[in-house]
């Protein structure tokens, strides 16, 4: 007999245990799921040299269409402070990712439109991130992942289906 057989086998640690665990099991894989996937995200972003928030706010100017829209009304919503969007709109219009105009009565208020560039790259950038969240769909592993979600919609809105595989 060796020294490590004569030694005595330790049992792991218990930790608190109760019905609400497998809950948060539930929620920390959807959670992991999701910091993955805003991950892959970011990664597909920065191909495009942009940060989340600047894509964010090219998707809300490209979203608010020919009419573009107010500086301060990009503030609000993006929940950034105007100081900030004001210099994220100076950074993109200097890419030529969007166009300013200031227009009478109040030359102060900045509309805000996105350039055909600027759709481009943001087209672009869906495209790239469709791929990528993709990819992460099909390579995801965790075993019973139907009976995850059956659980997800039982928890989180309180109906109880019945969801098949195939």
């Amino acid at each position: 007999m060796d020294a490590v057989s004569l030694q005595p086998k330790l049992e792991p640690p218990r930790f608190y245990e109760n019905e609400t665990l497998e809950e948060m099991r539930i929620a920390a894989a959807f959670r992991r799921g999701f910091r993955q996937a805003l991950v892959l995200i970011d990664r597909a972003l920065a191909e495009y040299e942009l940060s989340p928030l600047q894509y964010h706010l090219l998707l809300e100017v490209g979203a608010a269409g020919e009419e573009g829209i107010v500086q301060g009304d990009l503030a609000s919503l993006l929940h950034t402070p105007e100081a900030r969007v004001s210099l994220l709109v100076h950074e993109l219009s200097e890419r030529k990712l969007l166009d300013t105009s200031r227009s009478a009565p109040d030359r102060r208020v900045v509309h805000v439109g996105i350039t055909a560039d600027g759709c481009s790259v943001v087209n672009d950038a869906i495209k790239a991130q469709r791929t990528a969240l993709g990819e992460f769909a099909r390579d995801f592993e965790f075993p019973g992942v139907v009976e995850m979600l059956r659980r997800a919609i039982q928890l989180y809105l309180g109906i109880d289906i019945q969801i098949g595989e195939g």
